[in-house]
């Protein structure tokens, strides 16, 4: 088996004869540091670190599930507000003139109307509870 002969290194362990000289190095990220030090803008590098670690700290298998739980509430909610929105749009579109007050009112005897007029008032009231 062949072995490859590695060139001896320096004391600061870069190979011998090599034109790296880490002081330089150091100097270069100093150079680039210095304005982000001076700009504040590094202390928001270091708060956006800690707050990533503090997340990851806080995300156990039951904080993803709750989250998870949360996401797929919010997205069916959404949907089928979407829906009754695009679905009313639509009807109310397709009424050449606009509805009298008595038409309105007569939207009332409708019972998916009062079931909707129920949630709505409920749900304020719930609000109203928690305020």
């Amino acid at each position: 088996m062949d072995t490859v002969e590695q060139p001896p290194l320096t004391d600061s362990g870069h190979p011998a004869g090599s034109t790296h000289q880490p002081a330089l190095d150091l100097e270069h990220l100093l150079a680039k540091i210095t304005p982000l030090v001076q700009s504040g803008r590094l202390d928001n590098l270091v708060d956006i670190l800690s707050l990533v670690s503090d997340v990851v700290d806080l995300l156990d298998p039951a904080m993803v599930e709750k989250l998870a739980l949360l996401f797929e509430q919010l997205t069916s909610v959404s949907w089928s507000l979407g829906n009754a929105v695009r679905m009313a749009s639509a009807q109310t579109a397709a009424d050449s003139q606009a509805p009298t007050f008595r038409q309105l009112l007569s939207l009332l005897r409708h019972e998916d109307t009062r079931r909707g007029c129920a949630v709505a008032l409920r749900t304020l009231n719930v609000i109203g509870r928690q305020l």
